[in-house]
């Protein structure tokens, strides 16, 4: 393997490297350890590649701004030796597009004008706070009516008049408030703003609020039609959007990755702009290992694939298919030739067939044609045919998923969202998520995000007192088995053969467990403390919850501590086998 020592090709440090290093990798496409050394960089939108990549679950738009850009390359590794990546402005910082067996190491990113900001609350009353914003950490200006931030490179984004809270010693998402939304702003001068609430929310002097401004364009490393990627030990301190985002990629591993916020800089909440790890329609195993997450605008982990529907029948065998999702469209490698596809009864979930992909043709960015090497069955045509009855999943496009010794900070929502029918290993982790910390999904009928779960463990993680503190989207428990079924059968549940052994429950009383449709679950041998740190602030639910399950097993679980009672309620659900109390 050929060495580069950035330095000796001309690539300096503490000057503007955007074009040079893309000019480098074109030229050492194979082979190649670039070295970097331990200083600072800098990439500027002026300088950067305009490409138009069709990114998941961000918002479209022609083209995205690539900071470091590697196209086809193989056998490649950056060594960062800990180098400070600098961005100003609405950038992508790695693009990876068809690379192989390429690892990125030892990195910081940031931006000295950061893409999220922060206030802190100086006064309450009622259904209005006032709020202070440091004009030097957080640079910002009050245009009719509204705040705009400077992200550097001459780019003002407004305030998207939502926040999330977070206490003030613990940095930990305030329980009971998610993020809320702002009605009126109004300058009190000294850069401190009266927000106006919709209602009186539990908010107090000296929390902290993480500012959502800019739109969802960049990720933080994209990489696309990847293999055998490695990304280890870098840590983001910002980002535009999404974190890690991998779509159409094949063998992914992420070791040591850091979602913090700079201290140095004087942040406190504002760090990552929205998901930690995005991953979508992948294959092979992706894993996700020794990470921390930390006041996140969204789920630090989320595996998934891509559901689509159909209600045209073409011919024989082409069906007209539709993306269903304004920020997950316009894929251009949703399917290939070969490829497996899930026929799948939106109103039941369950699959109703599956065909083989001959050719994907995408006509725009919301439609393609999707023609199968035999003819659809005459069901599946008449489903097609009928109207919003079908949906069509890539099976070939599935991972598995290890996640493994990963800290889960308090961030906004869930901690970890599974949507695959490959195995999934959740393990020896610990979880502080303002919501459910684990959400088994699955979904052709909102979000659209696919995947029935076959082989779910979930072992040996700490669940905190922190958990489900705050009621978000589909966190019915710490643990949340709750696909989008609109009309679930009895007889066939949509996810099967769930584990849940040998974990740690802190908990004020709050549901541990909540599953909806699913077959040979397992509730067994966790440890399940009553916390006293907080007083009791839910509506009276039981521990576990039970819908259209079947063959479940709950038993040897210890409970420790001054539970009023420990109860299970199950409804239309058979042979439950339960421990009793």
């Amino acid at each position: 393997m050929k060495t580069i020592r950035l330095s000796e090709y001309g690539v300096l440090p503490n000057t503007d490297i955007t074009s040079d290093l893309i000019s480098l990798f074109e030229k050492n496409k194979e082979d190649t350890a670039f070295i970097f050394e331990n200083a600072d960089y800098y990439f500027s939108p002026k300088n950067a590649k305009k490409v138009d990549y069709r990114i998941s679950n961000s918002d479209v738009t022609p083209y995205r701004t690539l900071a470091i850009y590697m196209k086809d390359m193989k056998n490649c590794i950056l060594v960062g030796n800990g180098a400070r990546l600098w961005l100003s402005g609405q950038m992508q910082v790695f693009t990876l597009d068809r690379c192989e067996n390429v690892t990125l190491q030892g990195f910081e990113i940031n931006w000295k004008k950061p893409l999220a900001a922060e206030g802190r609350v100086v006064a309450k009353n009622g259904e209005e706070m006032d709020v202070f914003i440091d004009p030097q950490r957080f640079p910002h200006r009050f245009v009719g009516g509204n705040l705009e931030f400077d992200t550097g490179a001459d780019e003002w984004y407004p305030f998207t008049k939502c926040a999330i809270v977070f206490e003030p010693n613990t940095l930990r998402a305030r329980r009971d408030i998610s993020d809320f939304g702002i009605k009126s702003i109004t300058p009190l001068g000294n850069s401190t703003y009266r927000f106006g609430l919709w209602c009186d929310e539990n908010i107090y002097i000296n929390d902290i609020l993480n500012l959502r401004h800019s739109p969802r364009i960049h990720a933080g490393i994209f990489t696309e039609k990847c293999s055998d990627i490695t990304v280890e030990n870098i840590i983001f301190y910002s980002c535009g959007g999404l974190g890690c985002l991998s779509q159409f990629c094949r063998n992914m591993t992420y070791r040591g990755v850091h979602f913090m916020t700079d201290k140095k800089a004087g942040r406190l909440v504002s760090g990552g702009r929205d998901d930690g790890m995005h991953i979508t329609c992948n294959s092979g195993t992706v894993s996700i290992t020794e990470c921390t997450f930390h006041a996140l605008m969204d789920d630090p982990i989320n595996v998934h694939g891509c559901c689509v529907t159909s209600d045209e029948a073409v011919d024989e065998k082409t069906l007209r298919c539709r993306y269903r999702h304004h920020q997950a469209c316009g894929f251009l490698y949703w399917a290939e030739e070969g490829d497996e596809i899930s026929f799948i009864s939106r109103s039941s979930m369950e699959s109703v067939g599956k065909g083989r992909v001959c050719s994907y043709t995408l006509e725009d960015r919301m439609t393609f044609l999707l023609t199968f090497d035999s003819p659809i069955p005459k069901e599946i045509a008449e489903m097609a045919k009928k109207g919003d009855l079908l949906a069509l999943d890539n099976l070939t496009n599935t991972p598995s998923f290890i996640c493994k010794n990963n800290r889960f900070g308090s961030c906004r929502a869930r901690g970890v969202l599974v949507s695959t029918p490959q195995r999934v290993v959740i393990s020896n982790n610990y979880f502080e998520s303002s919501g459910s910390a684990i959400l088994v999904a699955g979904d052709s009928n909102y979000w659209f995000e696919s995947g029935e779960c076959h082989d779910v463990e979930i072992s040996n993680n700490v669940f905190t007192d922190s958990c489900l503190s705050s009621i978000y989207q589909f966190c019915d428990g710490v643990i949340s088995i709750s696909p989008v079924v609109p009309s679930p059968k009895e007889d066939k549940p949509y996810h099967k053969n769930i584990r849940i052994t040998d974990n740690v429950f802190d908990t004020v009383g709050i549901p541990l467990l909540y599953a909806l449709s699913c077959e040979n679950l397992i509730f067994s041998k966790n440890r399940i403390f009553k916390s006293p740190s907080i007083p009791y602030e839910y509506p009276k639910k039981p521990l576990v919850r039970l819908y259209y399950c079947n063959d479940v097993t709950i038993e040897d679980n210890q409970y420790i501590g001054s539970f009023e009672s420990v109860e299970y309620t199950y409804d239309h659900c058979m042979r439950v086998k339960r421990e009793t109390n």
